[in-house]
């Protein structure tokens, strides 16, 4: 076992190298730089002059290949580089932002799994019922209906029916524990829909193909509860596909929330992205970027070694 996780981690080196690369020669691509996005904005412009001095300042000039391997240089060494405009360093704005946009992973995967998974058993335990026939059309719609979308009608409603918007201002969790959950709730809700949406068909699926196995049939015939049967022997077998398809869809929630925290207002990765984005801020990007590629790899390693503990038949040699 040890020696799979040392050659998986081993591994993540040159997909991290292969990423960064692609991305840093696309970016060149784009139209604009970031000497262009920060003196040009809504209220006011710059004179080509002034563009070209600090577009010869921040080494934009510079041949594209002095450039990346300036780049490289600083990745390889731990630094992702600064950014000029927010005038810090990348992984200082990166730790500041990150720990709320994991915050809101989180607790969307969290009421994403609290809905699914007892959606799909019912489903699957009433099958052809009114119930399964219900549940099975809420999912229909939570995969049908964008995210933005709901989260753009759930505010509308809020404010036309209740008088009541999310607060503006963030509060940290640690300053006000319940202040914090109840801004973070509605838009992991919304991030979470669809996504518990899709488990608990997957649920749904993986509960049929199970209940009717011989050892389920073993299992109540020996004479236990129909809830040991179900969460001792079915559900354990049942979970790994859904826990794949919950660790891939956790990259779907960090994408999702880069619009959500904008339409709520919140000061994570999702609005740093649209930020870093619209200014050009290249080196932002980058160590934005691949410190989302790193933890998904971690975080995919993480799932696969769930496999061997949810079942014991799993081996990786």
């Amino acid at each position: 076992m040890s020696a799979y996780i040392i050659r998986r981690l081993l591994l993540m080196i040159p997909t991290i190298f292969i990423l960064g690369t692609a991305l840093f020669f696309l970016l060149r691509v784009l139209p604009g730089d970031l000497a262009v996005g920060m003196l040009t904005t809504e209220e006011s412009s710059a004179t080509a002059e002034e563009i070209e001095e600090l577009r010869e300042s921040l080494g934009l000039n510079d041949h594209i290949l002095v450039q990346y391997f300036r780049w490289l240089k600083n990745v390889l060494t731990g630094n992702f580089g600064n950014s000029p405009l927010y005038d810090a360093s990348v992984v200082s704005i990166l730790k500041s932002k990150l720990g709320i946009t994991l915050e809101l992973a989180a607790l969307s995967v969290v009421i994403s799994l609290m809905w699914a998974l007892p959606l799909g058993i019912i489903s699957a335990l009433t099958r052809g019922s009114w119930i399964d026939q219900t549940i099975r059309v809420f999912t229909a719609l939570g995969i049908s209906l964008p995210n933005f979308w709901v989260a753009i009608m759930v505010l509308l409603a809020l404010v036309a029916f209740f008088n009541w918007s999310p607060p503006i201002q963030y509060v940290h969790f640690l300053d006000n524990p319940v202040e914090n959950i109840k801004m973070l709730f509605l838009p992991a809700m919304v991030i979470g829909l669809r996504s518990s949406a899709t488990i608990t068909r997957m649920t749904r699926s993986m509960m049929l193909e199970v209940i009717s196995q011989d050892y389920v049939r073993t299992a109540r015939a020996k004479g236990l509860s129909p809830a040991t049967v179900i969460l001792r022997h079915a559900l354990p077998n049942a979970s790994l596909p859904v826990l794949t398809l919950a660790a891939l869809l956790l990259a779907a929630l960090v994408d999702g929330a880069v619009i959500i925290e904008v339409i709520f207002n919140l000061p994570g990765l999702g609005m740093l992205i649209r930020e870093s984005i619209t200014r050009r801020d290249y080196e932002l990007i980058q160590g934005i970027i691949l410190i989302l590629a790193a933890f998904m790899m971690v975080w995919i390693l993480i799932t696969d070694l769930l496999y061997a503990w949810l079942d014991p038949r799993i081996r990786y040699s």
